[in-house]
């Protein structure tokens, strides 16, 4: 069943662009986009935001986070790869903007930082499918 659901990427790791791009296929009318995205969110049910955590994110994602109001998505989810400290910084960003951020943040081993490496396994795979239905779930 596919929802009103945006999928968004802050990172450059070939495995999160191809799990953003299975999301996207499986559960939403969009391709997933980057951040920030051609079109503007409006009044998404879901968005799901799958970052590299940084010590210093783009000037562009901290914006774009710092403005995820209600307006623009109902709710918001993560997916991060890397540190779990360096990931509050954007978690918080969309929380102080208003929107409603999901507790259930799935951390992932992106692997190597290279686009060509797109490799996801089965248990990757089975894992984000499993953590975005509880997410859906826990929306309604």
């Amino acid at each position: 069943m596919k929802i009103k659901m945006r999928v968004l990427t802050a990172t450059n790791k070939g495995k999160l662009l191809s799990i953003a791009d299975m999301i996207a296929a499986e559960k939403s009318n969009y391709k997933a986009d980057i951040i920030p995205p051609a079109y503007p969110c409006e009044t998404e049910r879901l968005v799901v935001i799958i970052a590299t955590a940084a010590a210093k994110y783009s000037t562009a994602t901290e914006i774009f986070c710092k403005n995820m109001n209600k307006s623009q998505a109902q709710n918001v989810a993560f997916i991060i790869d890397g540190d779990k400290e360096k990931a509050q910084q954007l978690i918080n960003w969309v929380k102080s903007a208003g929107a409603n951020v999901c507790e259930d943040v799935l951390y992932i081993n992106g692997g190597l930082p290279f686009k060509f490496m797109k490799k996801v396994s089965d248990a990757e795979k089975t894992q984000v499918n499993e953590w975005l239905e509880n997410v859906i779930k826990s929306m309604a």
